[in-house]
């Protein structure tokens, strides 16, 4: 089957990137939306790839019960990341926010992350995470299948801490490494 580009443009324009997932946490659903909500400047604390992470005041917090409007995160060689709370609610456990990175490519525009956490049991909980972003020009559509699969990975890789850390209140393995490395550095 061949597609004329060009008379499609539409497709190559309008692509998108919708990666969802979600883990099982062997904690309350308190104590991990602790971690992502109300602790939420301090995700390098826990999380892979973030070296570093600090408020933007200049932000000022717009929603209830948020820690902050903003947040700086130092991703190493992909450079800062620029992150806005786009939503906020503390009793349905729900936080989204956008992400402009200063090494993002092009065509990737309009990056967002959701997160909820829902209560499964006393000491246990669902973790849910959508990142969401749109894809433009001919590179995002030609590049729109290996950048969801860097996502996806991402994103496990992201929950796969956040369990860790809200279970044992240890960082993983993967993140030990990391801080051993900037250490060193």
């Amino acid at each position: 089957m061949i597609i004329n580009y060009w008379s499609n443009k539409k497709s190559i324009e309008m692509g998108k990137l919708d990666i969802k997932e979600s883990i099982e946490i062997n904690t309350s659903a308190e104590k991990a939306w602790e971690i992502i909500g109300p602790d939420f400047l301090n995700i390098a604390d826990w999380g892979r790839g973030v070296n570093k992470s600090w408020n933007n005041d200049s932000v000022p917090a717009t929603y209830e019960g948020a820690p902050a409007g903003g947040r700086f995160c130092d991703l190493g060689k992909f450079g800062n990341a620029d992150e806005l709370i786009l939503h906020y609610d503390q009793v349905q456990k729900e936080i989204t926010w956008s992400a402009k990175i200063d090494k993002m490519p092009s065509f990737l525009v309009d990056l967002q992350n959701a997160l909820k956490v829902e209560e499964v049991s006393e000491n246990s909980c669902r973790a849910s995470t959508n990142i969401t972003a749109d894809l433009t020009g001919l590179r995002g559509f030609l590049l729109g299948a290996p950048l969801k699969s860097n996502f996806t990975k991402l994103l496990k890789g992201f929950l796969k801490d956040w369990k860790t850390y809200a279970e044992t209140g240890e960082v993983s393995e993967t993140k030990k490494r990391e801080i051993a490395k900037l250490e060193k550095e």
